[in-house]
C-alpha cells in the first residue's frame, strides 16, 4: 500500500512561532484586523473572512504570518510582496519556522526517507517568503561574515527565484533546498533576543528549528536513492551546512564527513584545476560568469584552509591534511566587495592593504598557509606527541611574528592600528568581530606553539621565552573574549557564544591557572588569582552550551580533586581509607609522564615506586563515586582555589598531568 507523505515524523516538528490573531485577508493587505467575523475589511470587500486556527488545514497553517514578522529592509520591492503573497497562499504541511508543522503525526523517524523521495514535499516545509528573508538576513549579518563563501547578491535572488517558482508551481532542486536548509538552521541556532522578538518565539523554539532545518538539510544529502549531483550550489551547500554544524557541538561528528563529501565534489567537478594554464585560456575564448567563478575559488578555498588549519589545532586531525598545495591550480578569490561583482564582469581584485567584505576571508588563507608549513615542520613531534626542538620552536615562533607584522593595519590589534582603523570600522562593523576572531586563533595557536616547555621555563632561563609568551598570549585571548562580548553586543550578535570560542578561552584559562598556582607568592599573584577564577566561573557558567566544553570541565575536575586528595594525605601523613582509589579512570591515560623522581605521590594518594603508574583495576569504582559525590558540593571554582594553597607541595607528575589537562580539542569554525 501507498504511503500517504502527509506529514513529518514528530521528532522533526517544533514550535517556531505563535499562530496568527488576525483573519487571511488583513494579513495578505497588511491591514489593521478587529479579530471579529467578519472583520470590517472583508465585509467591505464582501469576501469571506477567515482564520488559521487549531482546526486549519496544514494548507492554511502555512499561510499564517507572525504578528510582529515586518520585512527587515526599509522598502520592499512590488515583485517581493507579490512573492510574499502568492508563497502564503500555496499548499504546505510544515507551517512557518517557529510553528508546530503538524499537531496529529504519528510517524516516526524512521519514516523520513520515504518522505524525502518526494521533492516537493520536502519542499513545503521551507517557511513562508516574508520569513525566510528574514532568516537571510540574518543568516547574512551574523555568519556570512566569518564564512564568506556565500556571494550575497546573488544568494538573495536565488532564494526569491526559488519562492517565486515555488508559487507558479515548480519544486527547487535537492541541492537548493540543502542551502536554504542551511542558511535558515544557521540563522535559527545565532538568533539574537531582537530576533526572537520578531518571531515572537522561545530560545528554546529557536532550538527547535535548528533542529528541524538541520536534519532535513542532512537526510537530503544522505538520501541514497536520489543523491546531490555536483555543482556549484551543491557545493555551497554542503559548506554551509558544515560550517553551521561546526558551530554546534552535537553534530561535530558529521562536518569532517560533509567537509570530505565537499572536497570529493570538488575534484569531480574539476575544480582544483580551475585556474590551470589551459583552463584559463578556455575562459577566455569562450566566456565566463565571473560570479560562478569567484565562488567555486571561494568554495575550494575555504575547504583547504580548513583543511589546513585543522591540521595544526588540538583535535583527532592534528598533524596530517587532506590537500596537498602541489596537486591544485586555484588562484586566491578576488579582494572585492560582492556589490564589484557581476556575472557578465572581468575579473580584479583591490591590493591587499584595502579593506573588503573579502578581507577576513583572504587573511585565513595565509593564516592556514602558515598553519600547513607549521605542521610540515613539526608533523613527526605531533604524530608522536614529543617534545619539538626547541630551536625548531623559536624558528616557528618567529613565522608567527612575521606574519602578524605584514597583514593590514585594519586587522591587527595593537592601540596604534585600532585608532587608525576606527574610520574602517563604520563602513564595516564586521570586521571588528573578524578581526577578533582571527586573532583569538593566532594566540591559541601560538601559546600550543610554546607549550611544552611552559613548565621548563620556570626553572630552566633556556625556556623563559616560552613562558613569557604563553602567558602573554593566553591573557590577549582573555582580553579578545571581553572585547568580543562588546561588539557583539552592539552589533546585536553573538559571536562570542560560539563554542569554539569558549574552547579557546579554556585553553587560555588553564595555562593562567597552572602558571598563577607555580608562582602562588610571586607579586600581584593575588590579583592574577582572581582574574583566573573569575574567567573560571564564567567557563562553568558557559558549559551547558558545549558538550566539548563540559567533558573538559569534568575531565578537569578529576585530575584537582585527585590532586587535592594526594595533596592532603601527604600533608596530614595518614593515608585516608579510599587513598588508592580516588584516582579518575581518565587518568590513566595521562599517566603515562614519567616522574622525575623515583618515588613520588601518583596524584591520587598513592605512592608509587621507581616510576610506575598504578593499573586501572587498582582504583575502585566505588570510591570514584565517592569523590565525584564530593565534587558535587564545591565548584570547579572553589576547586582551582583550594589548588592554590596547595600548589607548593605539588610535585612533577600532578604537574604534568593538570597540564595536559589544557589539551582540549578545539574545533575550527572560523579559524
Amino acid at each position: 500500500m501507498k504511503r500517504k507523505h502527509d506529514t513529518v515524523p514528530d521528532t522533526m516538528m517544533q514550535r517556531w512561532s505563535r499562530p496568527p490573531l488576525s483573519c487571511r485577508l488583513c494579513r495578505t493587505k497588511k491591514l489593521r484586523c478587529d479579530r471579529t467575523q467578519p472583520c470590517p475589511n472583508c465585509a467591505l470587500r464582501n469576501v469571506p473572512c477567515e482564520y488559521s486556527g487549531p482546526s486549519d488545514s496544514p494548507d492554511e497553517l502555512r499561510g499564517g504570518l507572525l504578528r510582529s514578522s515586518q520585512p527587515t529592509a526599509a522598502t520592499v520591492s512590488t515583485s517581493q510582496e507579490s512573492i510574499s503573497v502568492q508563497v502564503q497562499e500555496s499548499s504546505s504541511e510544515c507551517g512557518t519556522p517557529f510553528s508546530i508543522l503538524s499537531q496529529s503525526s504519528q510517524r516516526r523517524l524512521a519514516g523520513l526517507d520515504d518522505c524525502l523521495r518526494d521533492t516537493k514535499f520536502v519542499s513545503r516545509c521551507l517557511p513562508p517568503w516574508t520569513q525566510a528573508r528574514q532568516l537571510l538576513d540574518q543568516f547574512i549579518m551574523t555568519i556570512q561574515p566569518t564564512f564568506g563563501v556565500l556571494h550575497v547578491p546573488s544568494t538573495r535572488t536565488l532564494v526569491e527565484k526559488t519562492y517565486k517558482d515555488m508559487a507558479e508551481g515548480e519544486e527547487p532542486s535537492p541541492a537548493i533546498m540543502v542551502l536554504l536548509f542551511s542558511i535558515f538552521a544557521g540563522a535559527a541556532l545565532v538568533a539574537t533576543p531582537e530576533v526572537l522578538q520578531v518571531f515572537n518565539a522561545t530560545k528554546a523554539e529557536a532550538k527547535g528549528a535548528f533542529t528541524t532545518y538541520t536534519r532535513l538539510a542532512i537526510a537530503i544529502i544522505d538520501n541514497p536513492i536520489k543523491p546531490v549531483p555536483p555543482s556549484t550550489t551543491a557545493l555551497e551547500a554542503i559548506c554551509t551546512l558544515a560550517r553551521v554544524l561546526s558551530h554546534e557541538d552535537w553534530y561535530s561528528h558529521k562536518v569532517p564527513t560533509l567537509r570530505a563529501s565537499a572536497i570529493c565534489m570538488a575534484r569531480a567537478m574539476q575544480i582544483h584545476r580551475l585556474d590551470t594554464a589551459k583552463n584559463r585560456e578556455e575562459r577566455e575564448r569562450s566566456g565566463y560568469d565571473l560570479v560562478e567563478l569567484e565562488v567555486q575559488r571561494r568554495v575550494w578555498w575555504h575547504l583547504v584552509s580548513t583543511d589546513w588549519i585543522t591540521a595544526f589545532s588540538q583535535s583527532p586531525h592534528e598533524g596530517s591534511y587532506l590537500i596537498n598545495p602541489e596537486h591544485f591550480q586555484v588562484n586566491h578569490p578576488s579582494n572585492i566587495d560582492d556589490s564589484w561583482l557581476a556575472s557578465g564582469g572581468r575579473e580584479f581584485s583591490f591590493l591587499p592593504k584595502v579593506p573588503t567584505s573579502m578581507s577576513s576571508f583572504i587573511f585565513r588563507i595565509h593564516y592556514a598557509e602558515l598553519c600547513r608549513e607549521v605542521v610540515d615542520i613539526l608533523g613527526p613531534t605531533l604524530l608522536e606527541s614529543k617534545q619539538p626542538n626547541y630551536n625548531t620552536v623559536l624558528e616557528i615562533d618567529q613565522w608567527f611574528h612575521t606574519f602578524i607584522d605584514s597583514i593590514p593595519a585594519f586587522f591587527r590589534i595593537d592601540p596604534e592600528s585600532l585608532k587608525e582603523s576606527e574610520g574602517t570600522l563604520e563602513e564595516l562593523p564586521a570586521l571588528s568581530w573578524q578581526r577578533t576572531l582571527g586573532h583569538l586563533s593566532f594566540h591559541v595557536r601560538l601559546c600550543r606553539l610554546h607549550r611544552p616547555f611552559h613548565r621548563e621555563g620556570i626553572t630552566d632561563p633556556r625556556y623563559e621565552y616560552s613562558r613569557t609568551t604563553c602567558i602573554r598570549s593566553a591573557k590577549t585571548v582573555l582580553d579578545l573574549h571581553r572585547s568580543l562580548i562588546k561588539a557583539g553586543n552592539s552589533a546585536a550578535s553573538n559571536p562570542f557564544e560560539y563554542g569554539l570560542v569558549m574552547n579557546h578561552v579554556f585553553f587560555a584559562a588553564m595555562i593562567l591557572a597552572t602558571d598563577v598556582s607555580m608562582y602562588p607568592t610571586a607579586f600581584g599573584a593575588d590579583i592574577r588569582k582572581q582574574e583566573v577564577l573569575d574567567v573560571i566561573r564564567l567557563l562553568e557558567e558557559s558549559q551547558h552550551e558545549s558538550p566539548a566544553l563540559m567533558e573538559a570541565i569534568q575531565k578537569n575536575m578529576q585530575t584537582l580533586l585527585s590532586i587535592l586528595h594526594g595533596s592532603h594525605q601527604q600533608h596530614s601523613g595518614t593515608p585516608s581509607r579510599d587513598a588508592a582509589a580516588t584516582g579518575p579512570s581518565r587518568m590513566s591515560a595521562s599517566a603515562q609522564v614519567q616522574p622525575q623522581s623515583s618515588d613520588v605521590g601518583t596524584g591520587d594518594g598513592t605512592i608509587v615506586a621507581d616510576g610506575n603508574v598504578p593499573p586501572l583495576d587498582h582504583m575502585s569504582g566505588s570510591n570514584e563515586d565517592v569523590m565525584w559525590s564530593e565534587a558535587g558540593k564545591e565548584s570547579w571554582g572553589q576547586l582551582w582555589s583550594d589548588l592554590f594553597d596547595v600548589a607548593p607541595e605539588m610535585n612533577g607528575l600532578q604537574w604534568d598531568l593538570l597540564l595536559n589537562d589544557s589539551d582540549l580539542p578545539l574545533q575550527t569554525n572560523f579559524y
